[in-house]
């Protein structure tokens, strides 16, 4: 065989399997982008993330912190940056971890205490690059799923004991009006709210803020009066509206909740 000619055969075996093995490598644009949180866009050895507020926007200030699911109250904690981000150095422990955050919130001369939204609940271990990102939501139901907790406030309800009738508390409507913009800053909306049957005592996941409150007794139209009932004052009195700030931390039990007592009594 001439030479030249053997050259080029090999040369052009050569060309081929480079060429194949450089488009292998290439990125499928087809193929779909690792999802955040997956471990691909994390860092060895620590837990991250970002924390929004209920806009979306960058939250600093708030906790974050990291909870054995075994030996419980010994994990680490931090604040976010301005720009939302944090970073938690994980602990070298066999076994899985939770990430939880919460901020304190000043409000109408009261701290409040507010959980924050997971995006992704699900535990990981020290030897994962774990991603966790966090949003402080007004209202909806906090993920375990085995408890009745809402990121909302409590408006409990509270029957004058000299009331002979109107048992029915699922049929009193409760009219919320804000009064200036609610926790977050953000402007709030007129609420009508109804107790269920079987939970006549409360009122869940209200967004936390300021309102005047009213009352009416669906059945009639009768127009209700109604007063704080964690004003412990000896002249009890009621009115036809009142305004209520939901409790803070200064309660070690019923923080994040207010009470309304009603009456049909002039």
């Amino acid at each position: 065989m001439n030479m030249n000619h053997s050259f080029r055969a090999i040369m052009g075996v050569f060309l081929l399997g480079t060429l194949l093995i450089t488009t292998s490598c290439q990125t499928n644009p087809n193929e779909p982008t690792p999802a955040p949180g997956n471990g691909s866009t994390g860092l060895d050895g620590y837990l991250t993330g970002n924390v929004t507020d209920p806009q979306g926007k960058p939250l600093s200030k708030a906790t974050v912190f990291i909870d054995h699911t075994v030996i419980t109250g010994n994990g680490p904690e931090v604040k976010s940056a301005a720009d939302g981000s944090y970073k938690i150095q994980m602990i070298n422990l066999a076994g899985e971890w939770v990430a939880k955050g919460y901020i304190l919130k000043s409000y109408n001369d009261r701290v409040y205490k507010i959980q924050l939204d997971p995006e992704n609940d699900e535990p990981f271990t020290s030897d994962e690059k774990p991603v966790r990102n966090f949003q402080w939501k007004l209202t909806g139901h906090i993920p375990d799923l085995s408890l009745d907790l809402y990121y909302g406030g409590t408006m409990e309800l509270s029957r004058d004991p000299n009331m002979y009738d109107m048992v029915d508390a699922e049929n009193i409507e409760f009219t919320l009006t804000p009064v200036g913009p609610l926790i977050d800053g953000s402007t709030g909306k007129v609420l009508k709210l109804q107790a269920k049957k079987r939970y006549q005592s409360e009122i869940k996941d209200i967004p936390m803020g300021r309102y005047k409150v009213t009352a009416v007794y669906k059945p009639t139209g009768e127009q209700l009066l109604v007063r704080n009932a964690w004003d412990f004052d000896d002249d009890i009195r009621y009115d036809s509206s009142v305004t209520m700030d939901f409790l803070g931390t200064e309660s070690a039990v019923r923080y994040n909740s207010m009470s309304v007592g009603y009456t049909n009594r002039r």
